[in-house]
């Protein structure tokens, strides 16, 4: 959806009689078009995510939520306004946790979870719980994550869009598995399936079309956590190659390595590794090469077949010009 159309009719009336009031305090400005001017760098942001490491990305998407900030409180307060900040510290949050700051996007989430509360709108507060239930499950704290998910889908009105429902199944899915319950876990993988078969474009704020090729990958990631290789392996390799970006393209094949070790094939475990830690190299993901450093430790001390991988973690403690 356009974000200049959604600023005028997402939220069920006008951008301009909403804010009746404020408007002359943007020195003269259309309210409306202020907001879409702001609510537009985070969608070109979000694009530059996938080419730019956060490492350089984040201070401006920094500077641009205070920037916003200020503006809103000041002189836009309305649900409008406050969903376009909701959406930049929803950015900001990811940006943290990608850079492995995890307080800071503890603390970002939770201020776009509040700002989408003062919205009304309960597809942007679901959306932005269940961002942080993600955020708490590969974060190591699956049971918060859990009920953190569970919260969001409550959030969710029965006339909930697919590719929500889709993608919070999903999301439950590894939740589960990270806490070893099965049934959960098949449950939410027979929903999350079901949910994408449904026809239907998706909905603001899930701007993206969650389909089967999406849930595949998550059931990838949901079985290896559970511990079922053999089932976790044919949907590795039932993902398509240009299904995600770089980054999370590098943390799946992380995934796939851990898939791979497990079936002794260590050395392509560990070749897949390789290339995920260029990538978290290449963006300066923190999460990215945490992830490695943990697959190795995962990984006998002393074995041939990590020797590229040793090699290539070895160089994160070097200098570079």
């Amino acid at each position: 959806m356009d974000r200049k159309t959604f600023l005028k009719t997402a939220l069920g009336a006008s951008v301009g009689a909403t804010l009746t009031g404020y408007a002359p305090a943007v020195a003269g400005g259309d309210s409306a078009d202020v907001l879409a001017a702001m609510s537009g760098p985070t969608a070109h942001y979000r694009h530059m995510e996938q080419a730019v490491s956060s490492e350089r990305l984040a201070p401006a998407v920094d500077a641009h939520l205070a920037l916003a900030t200020d503006i809103v409180s000041g002189q836009l307060r309305s649900a409008t306004g406050f969903s376009v900040l909701a959406e930049i510290s929803g950015l900001a949050a990811w940006l943290a946790a990608d850079r492995a700051n995890n307080a800071v996007a503890r603390r970002r989430y939770a201020e776009a979870i509040h700002l989408a509360e003062r919205t009304h709108h309960p597809l942007l507060v679901s959306y932005m719980t269940a961002s942080l239930g993600h955020f708490a499950v590969e974060s190591g704290d699956p049971r918060e994550g859990v009920i953190l998910l569970d919260r969001a889908a409550a959030q969710l009105d029965p006339s909930g869009p697919p590719s929500a429902r889709a993608w919070l199944a999903s999301l439950h899915a590894v939740a589960h598995a990270a806490l070893r319950d099965r049934a959960s876990t098949y449950a939410a993988l027979r929903s999350a399936e079901q949910a994408a078969n449904r026809p239907g474009e998706p909905v603001w704020p899930w701007v993206f079309t969650f389909d089967q090729a999406k849930v595949v990958r998550y059931q990838a990631s949901a079985l290896a956590r559970l511990g079922d290789l053999r089932g976790a392996a044919v949907a590795f390799d039932a993902i398509p190659a240009t299904l995600s970006a770089p980054k999370p393209r590098a943390l799946m094949r992380i995934e796939h390595a851990h898939v791979l070790a497990g079936h002794g094939r260590i050395d392509d475990g560990c070749a897949l590794a390789v290339e995920a830690l260029r990538i978290g190299r290449e963006y300066s993901s923190e999460r990215i090469t945490s992830r490695v450093r943990q697959f190795r430790a995962s990984l006998p001390a002393r074995t041939d077949a990590a020797r590229n991988l040793d090699e290539a973690l070895m160089t994160l403690y070097e200098a570079h010009t």
